[in-house]
């Protein structure tokens, strides 16, 4: 009734329109509470339309100028959803990076990369809201492959979930710097064992690291310590320069700089390292003048001589003179001792006849240059003391003149470099050690599991793109907490070594791996491996192991060690994880115990997703 009433009152108005009074019409309409509801309800929806607009607008020139933004960024920039990995965006930059193809108002990855990678990739973030410096290697089926710095934000892109990534691309140099806090704190061990004054500079010029002995030396005036004008590529690469030490003394220092060479070839930098030679300087140059004065009389020469062979005597460095006939005229005790004589037994000697041909022929090409041309040439060279020990000199070569007769000479004076030699080799040692700290376990000698990650992470993805099987053997020793307790974890340690290499001797494919993957848990991965591969190289395991026969008085399973295998065999599926084939090892690896240890248990991914 109610209705019909409101209805027929709107009529009426309508009817009426301006003949009615205006102040009749609206007591009318606004007596009846449909009206009112109708009016409410309309002023609501012209609210939320006007603020959707708004809004609207709003993300509209909110998105467009973050494309402008991106857009011209010259770093590699895109949006990722998170949900399934698909791009969302990528500018200029990203495209010629990675070949990211735009089609229209969508975007596409290059074959090589894939939606469910890029999830891989983004997976151990998803708990953050931003990541940076995420340390990546792309592959490309027709170029090189391509080592990425990513860094990602956490945003709502078109009203999702995305991740906005900016991607670095790395050179050798860059990874070559990123050493772990280890690899530095040992390195600089090193480097402040030694005596000298070490730097090092890269490509640029810039100073990148010095040890200990240089900060003392130069304290707040660094930049003195600089030498720039040394041609690494010559083979004379030093040069001597007076400075003062702390104590305000004037010291002769003698650097030599070495180009740091990279595993390709390139020059990553230089390595400077200086010496104190004030002494060894002074003493070269008084020799060099108490010869020439030697022309002022017979006396002052005798003087002079006497002089010679007092200093001669006190040098604990090696000194020698033979004339332009090369013939021994003046030495002292060292410089003998070291050619194998006495100096009564090598004074009036002919050279040639007291050094080794092929040595003497190099010599003599240097002594002649000295004579020539009037220069000093350092070189370096070792001898084997009669103990049997090399002994490693770094040799002078200068001219001289006889007073008397005027006749051209040569003055060898050499210093026991062979600490340098040893440090310099426990520094290379130390490098190689570091570089295979990163990939080796430091017990066993195998790979660790850093290595087994990344090598599973790569066959993975490699696996899904060629369709192949990929074997997974889990490998735990049986029992071995009870070998540790009862025979000690000295005993326990070299129980790992042996088995490691044991199963060191199973893999016989470059392409195979094994690896310590925790405690007494070791793991082959085995890649274009079916089930019945993996069987084969399982009962070879358990042959090695038997054969090492290494007591284990207190296993439940025999007198000897023996181990559980666990074997999982995967074709890798773009919608699988390589946890996958992890997992299932595990499970097989589980089942192999609860058989009662001591055998192999195989499983696939349709027997696992069964499980």
């Amino acid at each position: 009734m109610m209705t019909k009433k409101v209805v027929v009152s709107l009529a009426w108005f309508s009817l009426l329109g301006v003949f009615a009074p205006s102040a009749w019409a609206a007591d009318l309409l606004f007596s009846q509470p449909i009206f009112i509801f109708a009016i409410v309800l309309a002023m609501v929806v012209f609210a939320g339309s006007i603020l959707a607009l708004v809004f609207h607008n709003s993300e509209l020139f909110s998105f467009r100028k973050l494309y402008s933004l991106l857009t011209h960024l010259p770093i590699a920039t895109m949006i990722v959803r998170s949900k399934d990995g698909s791009i969302m965006y990528g500018n200029k930059a990203c495209r010629e990076l990675l070949g990211v193809r735009k089609v229209g108002s969508n975007y596409f990855y290059p074959p090589e990369i894939e939606a469910q990678m890029m999830c891989d990739i983004l997976r151990p973030h998803t708990s953050q809201s931003k990541f940076s410096n995420w340390k990546e290697k792309l592959h490309f089926a027709e170029r090189d492959p391509l080592t990425v710095l990513v860094s990602g934000q956490y945003v709502r892109y078109k009203w999702q979930r995305s991740w906005v990534l900016f991607i670095h691309p790395v050179s050798p140099v860059d990874s070559a710097e990123a050493k772990s806090e280890h690899e530095h704190l040992v390195l600089k061990s090193v480097l402040n064992s030694l005596s000298e004054l070490v730097y090092f500079q890269d490509k640029s010029g810039k100073v990148i690291g010095t040890n200990k002995a240089f900060d003392r030396f130069w304290r707040n005036r660094q930049d003195e310590g600089l030498i720039d004008n040394i041609d690494v590529s010559l083979k004379n690469n030093s040069t001597h320069t007076w400075t003062t030490a702390p104590d305000g003394a004037s010291r002769l220092l003698e650097t030599n700089k070495t180009a740091l060479i990279g595993d390709n070839g390139e020059i990553l930098g230089t390595l400077s390292i200086s010496h104190d030679v004030t002494e060894w300087h002074e003493m070269q140059e008084s020799l060099k003048q108490e010869i020439e004065k030697r022309e002022i009389t017979e006396q002052a020469l005798e003087h002079k001589n006497n002089l010679l062979d007092t200093i001669l005597s006190a040098s604990q460095d090696p000194i020698g003179l033979y004339n332009e006939h090369w013939v021994y005229v003046g030495c002292n005790e060292p410089f003998a001792r070291a050619l194998g004589h006495t100096q009564e037994s090598l004074l009036g000697k002919v050279a040639s006849d007291v050094i080794e041909p092929d040595k003497w022929e190099e010599f003599r090409v240097v002594n002649e240059r000295v004579i020539r041309e009037g220069v000093t040439v350092k070189t370096e060279d070792y001898v084997t003391m009669e103990t049997g020990e090399p002994v490693w000199y770094e040799v002078a070569t200068s001219p001289y003149r006889d007073p008397i007769d005027g006749t051209a000479g040569v003055l060898v004076m050499g210093r026991d470099v062979t600490e340098r030699k040893h440090a310099e080799q426990q520094l290379a040692d130390a490098i190689m050690e570091l570089q295979e700290m990163s990939f080796v376990d430091s017990l066993t000698k195998v790979a660790n599991r850093r290595s087994f990650d990344e090598h599973l992470r790569k066959m993975w993805h490699g696996h899904i793109r060629e369709q192949q099987p990929l074997t997974l053997i889990l490998c735990d020793i049986d029992n071995f907490k009870a070998y540790n307790d009862n025979y000690g974890h000295q005993q326990g340690d070299h129980a790992l070594r042996e088995v490691a290499k044991a199963l060191s001797q199973v893999i016989k494919r470059e392409t195979d791996e094994v690896a310590r993957y925790g405690g007494e848990e070791f793991a082959f991965l085995l890649p274009n491996t079916d089930m019945d591969g993996g069987e084969v190289v399982a009962a070879n395991i358990h042959r090695y192991i038997k054969q090492t026969a290494i007591a284990h008085a207190f296993s439940e399973v025999d007198s000897v060690l023996t181990v559980s295998l666990g074997v999982a065999t995967v074709t890798p599926m773009p919608t699988q994880d390589y946890g996958e084939l992890v997992r299932i090892a595990d499970v097989a690896l589980y089942k192999a115990k609860a058989a009662g240890r001591n055998c192999t248990m195989v499983m696939t991914d349709n027997e696992a997703f069964g499980v």
